[in-house]
């Protein structure tokens, strides 16, 4: 059957130090959890899900796993995610450093109306409206993913710009009041993008990838110390990935 909603519990939404893709997988995980079962799905599932891109879903993941929030086990398709603690709410987790990476809040799992209306008038406000400007660079990112990877070292300053400029005029078009951010996002995307240089594309497409393979290699590294094979053979297949885009462009 069909997925007909995502359930986004509170006690996940208000979690600060999350962004907003890894409190929306953080909510998939848990719903299956809350059932008793683990979550089968891959990252290409959860991207296809959400509308976000595969590396930013693989990101929010392993920022989750890092955290303490959700754990992994297997690895590849068979690889399942499951919420570390479910006792009606969310408990601190005592962590081997003597830190909590868990919040304490005691909470029943049933929301009243009033709960479930403030709930709907965030998701609606967050659709007239980016949360932060970083919302707007991993929208950026998920666009210059289907164009592989042109304009990556430009989706931070083009996401400034467009948050600043939307946000200082009380997000109104000459139209008047924007309903949906993300269209009015794409336009401003595509006009910047049009006023890029190719020979600056080009340059600044291979020093993203250079940053890119360093920051998988520590990565693959981290995951190598701690005996995570799974993750590391994923950071190891990213790596072979850019190592060919690099070839390709004479690096």
């Amino acid at each position: 059957m069909a997925r007909k909603h995502i359930i986004l519990p509170m006690h996940i939404w208000q979690i600060e130090e999350l962004s907003v893709t890894e409190r929306l997988v953080a909510s998939v995980v848990f719903g299956y959890t809350e059932h008793g079962r683990p979550c089968f799905m891959t990252n290409t599932g959860l991207s296809k899900l959400l509308r976000v891109s595969r590396r930013t879903i693989s990101t929010a993941v392993n920022s989750l796993i890092d955290k303490g929030y959700i754990e992994a086990a297997g690895g590849g398709s068979k690889r399942t995610l499951t919420w570390k603690i479910l006792h009606g709410g969310v408990e601190a987790i005592a962590h081997p450093s003597g830190k909590n990476l868990l919040p304490v809040i005691h909470k029943n799992n049933t929301y009243s109306n009033t709960e479930v209306i403030s709930m709907n008038e965030e998701i609606k406000e967050g659709e007239r409206k980016p949360l932060h400007w970083q919302q707007v660079r991993d929208y950026f990112i998920q666009l210059d993913d289907q164009r592989r990877n042109q304009y990556r070292g430009h989706c931070v300053p083009w996401a400034q710009e467009f948050y600043s400029y939307y946000d200082a005029r009380e997000w109104r078009t000459k139209q008047g009041a924007i309903d949906k951010w993300r269209p009015v996002a794409l336009a401003w995307f595509k006009r910047s993008a049009d006023k890029v240089p190719q020979r600056a594309v080009k340059q600044l497409d291979i020093e993203a990838l250079q940053r890119d393979l360093k920051w998988h290699q520590r990565r693959l590294e981290g995951y190598e110390a701690r005996g995570k094979a799974g993750l590391a053979h994923k950071e190891a297949r990213a790596i072979h990935h850019i190592e060919q885009q690099l070839l390709q462009h004479g690096e």
